[in-house]
């Protein structure tokens, strides 16, 4: 999420697998970078996983229908996605594992620090973000590891050691002392942001036709203030377009569609990269190091994360100006995520007048403004950032809308998955589409009246309990948010040394735009908008939370009564 949030580094969360016909490439990819592996005797050995039967020995497990459902197919309770123990897969002359069920994801998260995310962060750099070939190929020379103690033996120079400089980047500005500095600027933006929304709103309804851009636009805008400084909009008025644009096409770029049968989406991506390219030259020729604040950063790079990865990136072999920004925009993307969450979390609100009502009562008991019409909206954000049920459309919200494949690789050693083996240098995929809608995880409610696929904060609550008359036996009955039920079934994040470091922003992020939305605003979802869908193309499923298969009309209007409703 935020980085996934960057989670090219972290997660490898780009749907490194959205099309498992293509899982034969992406296996090749991997193979030729390590060189080959055979293992048959493990395939018959103690703990090895049995391999998923298919009828034709070249073809294997073939997905074809993925092509046309890609949802329905991972959900199929009889396609090797569902199988109750890690699973060897064969495509055509491939092959990868499977892992599912919460005992076994919560293993392979454990056994995470022996992985490597090095091929496919480099086909998701290469394919999708452009990185030039010579900078790519410091990724295959990188033997040194993910720790800080590189491995024994390695022959690459400290310096050139980019899987594990990335990361450690990324963990101290988003886990580190960067975090504080960024998230104030955010907060302040958006609060800014939907503040002068709210004063060009008037106490008539104005319509809009989309919800999903309404908020997406402005959370946007927000993210990337804080993140890069004025400037990237400044000079660039139409990135904004560009970066859409490119995220909706992420999947031709993944598939490595040449660029003359999708002229336009690579052209999304040029003006993309070209805005980046701008932006930091601008940067390299105005900042100055009395232009840093307190904080670190300065308005030319914005964060000082940065600004440092431009000395870090300069110091690697193969790594210009252009290459730093194929990164940099990697980076940048990442935000998609949480800003598409936060537009669902919304639209999920708006249209349940009882779920409103709800959020409603614990955000304003959070206000600390004087709840005058003409005062602006300030929360006790410690107080708000524990809110159970505002926590639960957050944590609900990811559940249901976040479909990506969590990808890893045993690097050196084999892992064990319990009372499995997979054998080092072979691909892992758990999807979080299935973890996500396990019907044997998940609370559906007494009587099942709140299946797995439908939107409800219940699953996040526990209720006081009660005594034999059914009366709370607490003074305050008011539900609990909980995820220690779910631990290895919400994997939102994913998992392990390498879980999202962008998780503590994005959830931040989600929150507190909610909490000013309904603050703020009365909004009511129109006509067909109610039954909004998700994309589940093949273009639309597996880089991530989903967008919407259509626009959702609204409209909008300054809250009737800050103080009330």
């Amino acid at each position: 999420m935020f980085s996934h949030l960057f989670s090219l580094r972290s997660e490898v969360s780009l749907g490194a697998l959205v099309l498992l016909p293509l899982g034969a490439l992406w296996l090749w990819h991997a193979a030729k970078w390590h060189g080959p592996v055979a293992n048959d005797k493990l395939a018959n050995a103690k703990g090895a996983p049995p391999t998923f039967p298919y009828v034709f020995p070249f073809l294997g497990s073939l997905p074809i229908a993925y092509l046309f459902s890609p949802k329905a197919f991972v959900l199929n309770p009889n396609n090797f996605f569902q199988s109750k123990h890690p699973t060897r897969v064969k495509i055509l002359n491939q092959e990868f594992y499977v892992i599912r069920g919460p005992e076994n994801v919560r293993a392979l998260f454990k056994g995470s620090w022996a992985c490597t995310s090095i091929p496919f962060v480099k086909f998701a750099l290469g394919h999708a973000f452009g990185l030039p070939s010579k900078a790519l190929s410091l990724f295959d020379k990188d033997d040194s590891g993910g720790s800080h103690v590189p491995h024994p033996g390695s022959t690459i120079e400290a310096r050139n050691r980019i899987d594990y400089r990335v990361h450690e980047s990324l963990t101290r500005f988003l886990e580190g002392k960067g975090l504080s500095p960024f998230w104030n600027r955010f907060a302040d933006n958006i609060m800014q942001r939907l503040h002068a929304m709210h004063d060009r709103t008037g106490s008539d309804w104005d319509y809009h036709d989309d919800l999903m851009k309404v908020v997406g636009d402005e959370a946007t805008v927000s993210i990337l203030n804080a993140l890069c400084g004025p400037y990237l909009l400044a000079l660039n008025p139409d990135f904004l377009e560009s970066f859409w644009n490119f995220d909706r096409n992420l999947q031709t770029y993944l598939q490595g569609l040449p660029w003359f049968l999708a002229p336009r989406a690579y052209a999304d991506r040029k003006r993309a990269l070209n805005a980046v390219k701008a932006w930091q030259q601008h940067a390299r020729d105005h900042f100055t190091e009395s232009a840093i604040d307190a904080g670190g950063d300065d308005p030319f790079w914005g964060c000082s994360f940065f600004r440092e990865r431009q000395k870090m990136f300069l110091e690697m072999d193969g790594f210009d100006y252009a290459a730093i920004a194929s990164q940099d925009f990697g980076a940048i993307w990442a935000s998609r995520n949480s800003v598409t969450a936060t537009s669902w979390a919304i639209f999920d609100i708006f249209r349940d007048p009882q779920l409103l009502t709800i959020v409603r009562g614990e955000v304003d008991a959070c206000r600390i403004d004087a709840g005058s019409e003409n005062v602006p909206v300030k929360f006790d954000t410690d107080r708000l950032f524990r809110l159970p049920v505002l926590q639960a459309v957050y944590a609900e919200t990811l559940r249901l809308r976040m479909h990506f494949y969590i990808i890893r690789m045993p690097d050196r050693v084999d892992l064990r998955i319990r009372d499995w083996v997979i054998p080092r240098k072979k691909v892992i995929v758990t999807p979080t589409t299935v973890a996500h809608m396990d019907s044997d995880v998940w609370n559906t409610g007494v009587n099942n009246e709140h299946p797995i696929d439908r939107f409800w904060v219940g699953r996040f609550l526990n209720q006081p309990p009660s005594d034999a008359h059914g009366d709370s036996k607490l003074h305050n009955p008011a539900p609990t948010f909980s995820m220690k039920e779910v631990d290895g079934s919400w994997i939102a994040y994913g998992g392990g040394p390498r879980q999202c470091p962008g998780r503590h922003f994005a959830k931040r992020q989600i929150l507190l735009t909610m909490a000013l939305m309904v603050s703020l605003f009365d909004c009511e979802i129109l006509g067909e908008g109610l039954n909004a869908k998700e994309d589940f193309s093949l273009n639309g499923f597996g880089s991530g939370v989903s967008h919407s298969a259509g626009k959702i009309p609204i409209r909008i209007r300054r809250r009737a009564s800050r103080t009330s409703s």
